[in-house]
Order: C-alpha cells, then sequence, then structure tokens
C-alpha cells in the first residue's frame, strides 16, 4: 500500500511538470512570430492549442493504465473521441470555434468525478487560458 501513494505522489508531481512546463513554454512564445503570414499565425496558434489537448488524451490514456486507475475506462474512451472532434473542430475553425472547443471541454468535465477532475481539469484550463489570448 506504501508504494501505492508513492506512485500517486509521483503522478501528481508528473502532472505539475507539465503543466508548469507548458504555462512557461505559452508565456515564451504566445505571440506568433511577425515574420508569418495569416496562415502561420493559424498554424502556430493552432500547435499551441493542440499540444494541452493531446497532454490530456495521454495523461487520462496513462491514468487509466495505473493501479487503480485514476481515470476510468470509459471516460478514457471519451476523452480519446472528444480529442478526435476537437482536433476536428480546431483545424477547420469554423463560426465560434473557441466558443464550440470551451463548451466542449466544459462537457467533458461534467462528466468526470473530482478525482479524474483534479487530473485532467488544469489541461483544459490550459486550453482555456490559450483560447482567451487569441485575438
Amino acid at each position: 500500500m506504501r508504494s501505492l501513494g508513492k506512485r500517486r505522489l509521483l503522478i501528481s508531481f508528473l502532472i505539475s511538470c507539465s503543466i508548469y512546463s507548458l504555462a512557461l513554454q505559452h508565456q515564451a512564445c504566445a505571440k506568433a512570430p511577425p515574420t508569418l503570414g495569416p496562415q502561420g499565425v493559424i498554424a502556430f496558434q493552432n500547435i499551441q492549442i493542440q499540444k494541452p489537448l493531446d497532454l490530456a488524451r495521454d495523461i487520462a490514456i496513462e491514468a487509466n493504465a495505473t493501479t487503480p486507475p485514476l481515470v476510468r475506462e470509459d471516460v478514457t474512451r471519451k476523452i480519446v473521441l472528444w480529442h478526435k472532434s476537437a482536433l476536428t473542430v480546431l483545424h477547420t475553425r469554423n463560426g465560434d470555434w473557441k466558443v464550440t472547443l470551451a463548451s466542449s471541454m466544459d462537457e467533458v468535465l461534467k462528466n468526470l468525478n473530482p478525482q479524474e477532475s483534479s487530473v485532467l481539469k488544469p489541461y483544459f484550463d490550459l486550453v482555456k487560458a490559450i483560447l482567451a489570448s487569441l485575438s
């Protein structure tokens, strides 16, 4: 049982490190380089948003693989499917794509228990912060 506590502590530490790393990266390059054209700016922004989306999916998969699982298998499957649709919304950028992406994250969070939410919410919050910073 003692190793289980250490494992959870390690997972929490790794999650925190990756969140802080992403936040620092985002601060360092929040604005697209001025030499990019309009399509380049969109591609740059897409990458900034996609990184934490990918991390949320990857963390859900890894958290499901722990013993005991930190994220339920059915939730992990839903997050993987949500991730695929979120990328479609991101790359098509039709209409109110930012609102659609943000509200889809809210819907995902509604179906999580407190433990699952504590694992995944920081990544969704990072995406929302990036979306809010876009003009």
